[in-house]
C-alpha cells in the first residue's frame, strides 16, 4: 500500500499539497489514484471570463433608441428626447419622467399579482358539464337489485357508466377577484420604470401613416433595428375640430388598419388602456407626448377608496 501512495504522489506530479490516501487504503482494497490539484483551471478561467463579460453587459445595459438602459429604482426625474417617425431626436424637444412613476424599484411580486388578476378577469368561466340529473334518460332501473349478479345499478346515468353524467364537474363560475387599487397602480408604476432601465421605452412626437398600407408599417419597425420586436403604441386620437387634429386622427387610423396583420406584433392602445400585461407583453413601448401627459395625470390621481 505504501509503495502505491508513492507511485501516485509521483503520477501527480510529487505536489506537496496532494492529499495522502496511504491511511485510506487497506490490504484487499484497491488503491484509488487522486486527481492532479485543481489550480486556474481553464474551466475556472472560462468561468472568470463569463461572468467578467456579464458583469461588463448588465453595466452597458441594453441601448434603446431613446437612450441606454440605467439603474432602475432610484426615484430620480429623468429626461428622454422626443423622436420623429424616422427615429432621430428633434431638436431641443425632450421629455421629463418623473421618479415616482418611471423610476420605482422592480417588484416581481407585484407584477406578477397584477397580471394573475388582469388574467383571471378576463376568463369567461363559460364551461359546464351535466352531472347525473341533466343527462337524458336513466330514468329506469336497468335491472333487478338482486338476482343477476352483477353490482346493484339504479341509472344507466351514474357517473361510472358510459355515456353517463359527469361527478364533480365544472360549472359556469367568475374567476374575478378584487386587487387593491394601490397594488394595481403600483404594478403599472414598476412596469413602466422596468420598460425605461431596460432601454425600450420610446417617446415619439406623432404615430401614425398616410396610407394604410402594411408595408409603410413594417418599413418604419425595421428601422428600430430588429425585426423579431413586438410593439406596444399608446396614443391618444385628437379629436378637436380643426384641420390638424383631423389629420392626425386620420393618421392614426391608418396606423391601426395597417398594423392588424404584421407579425412581429404590434397593439394601439388609449392611454386609458395602458395595462401591466400588455406593457409586459409586448418588447417595446412607444408612447407620443400626449398620451404621456395622461398616464401621468392618470397615475397621480388620487385613489377614491
Amino acid at each position: 500500500a505504501d509503495a502505491a501512495c508513492r507511485t501516485q504522489h509521483k503520477d501527480a506530479g510529487n505536489d506537496a499539497d496532494a492529499p495522502s490516501v496511504g491511511h485510506a487504503v487497506g490490504r484487499n482494497t484497491p488503491a484509488v489514484r487522486p486527481g492532479p490539484v485543481l489550480g486556474p483551471s481553464r474551466m475556472n478561467l472560462r468561468f472568470q471570463t463569463s461572468v467578467a463579460s456579464a458583469a461588463e453587459e448588465s453595466s452597458a445595459g441594453s441601448v434603446g433608441k431613446s437612450g441606454g438602459a440605467s439603474a432602475q429604482g432610484s426615484m430620480v426625474d429623468r429626461e428622454i428626447p422626443v423622436v420623429g417617425m424616422n427615429l432621430e431626436a428633434i431638436d431641443n424637444t425632450r421629455v421629463s419622467l418623473p421618479g415616482h412613476i418611471f423610476d420605482v424599484p422592480l417588484r416581481r411580486d407585484i407584477l406578477h399579482r397584477v397580471v394573475c388578476w388582469q388574467l383571471a378577469k378576463r376568463r369567461q368561466g363559460t364551461h359546464k358539464t351535466k352531472t347525473r340529473g341533466e343527462v337524458r334518460g336513466g330514468g329506469k332501473k336497468p335491472f333487478s337489485q338482486k338476482g343477476t349478479g352483477k353490482a346493484r345499478q339504479g341509472s344507466i346515468r351514474a357517473p361510472q357508466w358510459r355515456k353517463g353524467g359527469v361527478a364533480h364537474g365544472t360549472s359556469p363560475r367568475s374567476y374575478d377577484y378584487t386587487l387593491q387599487k394601490k397594488v394595481r397602480r403600483l404594478g403599472l408604476k414598476v412596469a413602466l420604470s422596468s420598460k425605461l432601465s431596460e432601454g425600450m421605452l420610446t417617446v415619439m412626437d406623432s404615430l401614425g401613416v398616410d396610407q394604410p398600407k402594411t408595408k409603410e408599417v413594417v418599413d418604419w419597425l425595421a428601422r428600430f433595428g430588429d425585426a423579431r420586436r413586438s410593439f406596444l403604441l399608446v396614443d391618444v386620437p385628437a379629436r378637436n375640430a380643426d384641420a390638424d387634429a383631423d389629420a392626425g386622427a386620420n393618421r392614426l387610423e391608418n396606423l391601426k388598419l395597417a398594423a392588424r396583420n404584421v407579425r412581429t406584433g404590434v397593439r394601439i392602445l388609449p392611454p386609458l388602456g395602458l395595462n401591466v400585461y400588455d406593457i409586459l407583453r409586448y418588447d417595446r413601448l412607444v408612447l407620443t407626448p400626449r398620451a404621456l401627459e395622461q398616464v401621468v395625470e392618470r397615475l397621480d390621481r388620487p385613489i377614491k377608496r
